[in-house]
């Protein structure tokens, strides 16, 4: 900053010496040239002003028209409308997001940059943003899933289930990129709440308003109404809340 001040303090220092002076040289040289240097000056401010006219012109007439906006009431706007696309369950993509022959039920809300291939949403779920679900997962009504879930083929979330940022299923305990692979099921029963953060291994079922604690692996079944948490994900002695979970 210091360094910027000192730059306009030499270029204004310079403008004042040199104002001056080529005021003082075109006096000397009008005194010696006469009205020869007042009628070429005179030209070449027409000029200037003649062609900045122009140009100003020719910007003008050669800018495009601008899009007339539809008027819309303030009153009607809702942060649900986002993508009101998404309210239709035979959408198919859109420039954010790909959804590919999925059934999403009434009310449902799927905000932008979401994937969903052939899998079956409920009715009033909020799906949000970068959510990727594949192929025949089913979600049933009134769950919440936050951003960066992500569901593989092979599990089922039933109603009423919150899934917490960055949750991440699996479906095989013995990955590779070729060759032979075992799809395991899994399951999250009504009522469930998985934090943000947690891995859920195949082949588990995490019960009926059970609660995993962020962060946590699953890597056997969760009981009904239990509370798991840690890596591997073990029970609390605390009871889980019993609380209604609906998709606020």
């Amino acid at each position: 900053m210091q360094e910027k001040l000192v730059n306009n303090r030499r270029l204004g220092l310079a403008i004042m010496v040199l104002a001056p002076l080529s005021i003082g040289a075109y006096s000397v040289a009008a005194f010696f040239l006469g009205y020869f240097l007042i009628e070429v000056t005179v030209f070449a401010g027409l000029i200037v002003v003649l062609g900045l006219l122009g140009w100003i012109g020719y910007t003008l007439f050669s800018e495009p028209p601008s899009p007339q906006a539809e008027a819309v009431e303030l009153d009607s706007l809702e942060p649900e409308t986002i993508n009101p696309a998404a309210y239709n369950p035979y959408v198919r993509s859109n420039k954010l997001s790909v959804i590919v022959d999925s059934e999403i039920g009434e009310g449902t809300v799927v905000r932008d940059h979401v994937n969903l291939y052939k899998c079956r949403i409920g009715r009033n779920c909020k799906i949000e943003s970068f959510v990727y679900i594949e192929e025949g997962v089913v979600i049933g009504d009134e769950c919440k899933l936050k951003p960066f879930v992500y569901i593989p083929s092979g599990v089922t979330i039933e109603d009423g289930v919150f899934l917490g940022p960055n949750v991440k299923f699996t479906n095989d305990k013995h990955p590779r990129v070729s060759g032979d692979w075992e799809l395991l099921r899994t399951i999250v029963c009504r009522g469930a709440s998985i934090g943000a953060g947690s891995v859920i291994l195949p082949g588990v079922r995490i019960g009926r308003n059970a609660m995993v604690g962020a962060g946590s692996v699953v890597t056997k079944d969760v009981q009904d109404e239990q509370v798991v948490y840690g890596n591997p994900a073990r029970p609390s002695a605390k009871p889980v809340l019993k609380l209604g979970n609906t998709a606020q």
